[in-house]
């Protein structure tokens, strides 16, 4: 834990390595001050993705346990300004991208326990992405909220093998690479309740911030992190 950030050197997808691979949390230091970020070798390629290196804010329904922000989890029609600030440094091959997300739940929580089983939606933000690779689903429009030209991909009735039932996976993918700016989460999950692709009385339990591998090797430094809850 670094404040209300919980760093988690996921592998949740390891069984499907085609190979030896290795993953690591790293620090260095720079200018005095300590950086922190992760590094990845996965050989082969698995479109449904080896590992998800990241960052943790909030209440993670795949972790259980205390949340990181005791008003975690929030529901979504309750949100206050919920603003990513980032900055990465990132030299990768292979298949990967830059999708911070976050997990909508049909209870407020928090639970003891992990609980998948509440999941009804993921929402990623695609900010950075090697050649070839795209979200799952299909496109279903292509808006521009807040200066950022996306498009916005929809896939039903995902993990069904994680948790028995599956989830609604959204997607918004930058047309352009972003490795750093600054992501008004509220906002964009007010174009999807606007849309009725989300629930505003779900909750949301946490922000999520990482580098989904889908083969190949990598380094990113994280720069810049910060989760600001501002007034309503």
């Amino acid at each position: 834990m670094i404040g209300p950030y919980r760093y988690n050197n996921n592998q949740w997808g390891h069984d499907k390595a085609k190979g030896t691979y290795e993953q690591c949390l790293i620090t260095r230091e720079i200018d005095g001050h300590t950086e922190r970020g992760w590094t990845w070798n996965w050989p082969g390629f698995d479109a449904s993705v080896f590992a998800y290196p990241e960052i943790e804010f909030g209440w993670k329904p795949w972790s259980g346990g205390k949340s990181t922000d005791p008003r975690f989890p929030m529901k979504v029609a309750d949100l206050p300004r919920l603003t990513l600030d980032y900055e990465v440094e990132t030299i990768a091959d292979g298949s990967y991208d830059l999708a911070p997300e976050v997990w909508l739940m049909n209870g407020p929580g928090p639970f003891t326990a992990a609980n998948p089983q509440s999941i009804t939606t993921e929402v990623m933000f695609w900010m950075d992405y090697a050649a070839g690779a795209r979200p799952a689903g299909e496109v279903i429009e292509k808006p521009t909220i807040d200066g950022v030209e996306y498009e916005l991909w929809k896939a039903d009735s995902i993990g069904k093998d994680a948790n028995g039932k599956g989830w609604l996976l959204i997607s918004f993918k930058s047309t352009q690479v972003r490795r750093k700016g600054a992501l008004e989460i509220r906002t964009l999950l007010k174009h999807l309740s606007d849309r009725n692709l989300v629930n505003a009385n779900d909750y949301l339990g946490s922000v999520e911030f990482g580098n989904e591998v889908m083969g190949g090797s990598g380094t990113t430094w994280v720069k810049r992190f910060d989760v600001t809850v501002g007034a309503p």
